[in-house]
């Protein structure tokens, strides 16, 4: 460890990008800025790109369809959004984050200027919607991955929320700028080929992020972040020690060795602590989703304009995310998240009795922005920080995957839902979810309990009761600090 309380070089417990020992901690975090300033301008640009795809709700109805017919061209995405995510979650350092994020928005852009060529329902319109989302959620679950790599347990949230917060910005501007165009006189055919152009201009710039991510201390490759006060020597069983080089048998790359740190993938999850905010991100997707997806056409029925509520919606997120999360000590604390939860609920209700009032209207976008905004990256970052070591890595991608596939599923449910019952009744549903996510959200985080060895050797790992290895000193909890 670094006397000034600098980084260390920790593999096996965590990600995050770590500082050598010998490097100057000012050129690391010189370093680390420029890292943030062009991820965040990659996903930004990347984002807007998917906003603007978002008039597709609206272009499907021009063509005969509806909003259970864009629920089910949503849906559509679903099984190999999964997929992807799955291979993602098992091989969760095979292709690098920074390539990762490039692959999927050019990928993404090609979908969009497959778009341009649509004027009907048909094959063509079925296969860009899939590969708009399978894009999307890629893109979606690498970004963050990319911003825990620069983190500690303590800044975790923080770090992400500028990922995510800059995620929610694109999302505000696509829509405002699609809508700007149209007015403008540009056919929807057009406004995708703006869409296909953002997407592949953050692709492009993926190519500096590369270089800089490269010039860090270990030339990019992720190592894992805890605070240094927590930090610990490695174990001869866990990755990146000198008992157990990374990829060697028992580590996170070949978790069926001989040496099992412990248990990963959906097991280990659902046996850990990080199961309740997993859950609160897969609830939290159906809310966003259809607040997102659904706002255009539910703007409409009420002779409202969309415009405030991207528009406000963006700027609470971008404010709590980019501001307030700077000045909370920890902004994935439980009271933070009991919080926002709470508030999460407040506005699901708002969203019932705000009529044709553009003024209530604003006023319910601002409180779920400000509730929404800040919970997510908490709900995200527990879920890292109450993992395993061996688990932490999958957090982010196992969160990714439940939140993609709700955004991919859930419009089906609530297409269906407006289609029978109207936008009153698609708003009680998700005052049901709200509501259990703000139950979660009361569960106070713990992480699982380490087991010291009974008989105790020299790297410190005791044998649970399982037959699975065990840390002998416990990660610390965000609640801890």
């Amino acid at each position: 460890m670094r006397p000034e309380g600098g980084r260390v070089i920790e593999r096996g417990l965590g990600d995050g990008v770590a500082n050598a020992g010998g490097s100057p901690r000012r050129r690391s975090v010189h370093g680390e800025r420029a890292v943030l300033v062009l991820l965040v301008t990659v996903v930004l640009l990347a984002s807007s790109a998917y906003g603007v795809l978002l008039l597709l709700g609206p272009f499907v109805k021009t063509v005969g369809g509806s909003e259970a017919t864009y629920g089910a061209l949503t849906a559509a995405a679903a099984v190999p959004t999964a997929v992807a995510l799955a291979l993602l979650l098992r091989f969760p350092r095979t292709v690098p984050p920074n390539l990762l994020l490039a692959g999927s928005c050019l990928v993404y852009a090609g979908a969009a200027l497959l778009m341009t060529g649509v004027h009907s329902r048909n094959a063509v319109l079925v296969v860009a919607a899939i590969v708009l989302g399978t894009a999307w959620a890629v893109t979606y679950t690498a970004a963050p991955m990319i911003a825990s790599d620069l983190a500690t347990d303590r800044n975790r949230a923080t770090l992400i929320g500028y990922a995510t917060g800059t995620i929610q910005a694109g999302f505000g501007i696509g829509p405002v700028l699609g809508n700007a165009l149209r007015d403008a006189g540009l056919s929807y055919q057009q406004v995708f080929a703006v869409g296909a152009a953002l997407a592949a201009a953050a692709a492009v710039l993926v190519i500096p992020l590369t270089v800089e991510l490269r010039r860090l201390p270990g030339g990019g490759s992720p190592g894992p972040q805890r605070d240094p006060a927590d930090a610990e020597p490695l174990r001869a069983s866990e990755p990146g020690s000198p008992g157990n080089p990374l990829g060697s048998p028992g580590s996170l790359d070949n978790p069926g060795g001989p040496v099992r740190v412990a248990e990963t993938g959906w097991r280990g999850a659902l046996r850990s602590p990080s199961v309740v905010p997993l859950a609160m991100v897969l609830l939290s997707a159906c809310v966003f989703t259809t607040m997102n997806s659904f706002q255009t056409t539910f703007a409409d029925s009420r002779h409202l304009d969309f415009d405030v509520f991207y528009v406000t919606y963006t700027v609470a997120v971008i404010a709590v995310r980019l501001g307030l999360a700077r000045i909370l000590p920890d902004s994935a604390s439980d009271r933070v998240v009991a919080v926002t939860t709470v508030g999460m609920t407040a506005a699901a209700v708002a969203f019932v009795f705000v009529g044709s009032s553009a003024v209530l209207y604003g006023l319910a976008s601002l409180l779920l922005g400000c509730t929404y905004g800040l919970g997510l990256p908490a709900f995200q970052a527990r879920a890292v920080n109450l993992a395993g070591p061996a688990e932490r890595v999958r957090m982010l991608p196992m969160a990714g995957l439940l939140f993609e596939v709700a955004i991919c599923v859930f419009p089906l449910v609530a297409g269906a839902v407006v289609h029978t019952s109207g936008y009153r009744g698609l708003f009680v549903l998700l005052i049901v979810i709200t509501s259990v996510v703000m139950a979660l959200g009361q569960v106070r985080g713990r992480p699982r309990p380490a087991f010291r060895p009974a008989g105790g050797d020299a790297a410190g790992v005791g044998v649970r009761g399982d037959g699975a290895e065990a840390a002998a000193v416990p990660a610390t909890s965000p609640s801890e600090h």
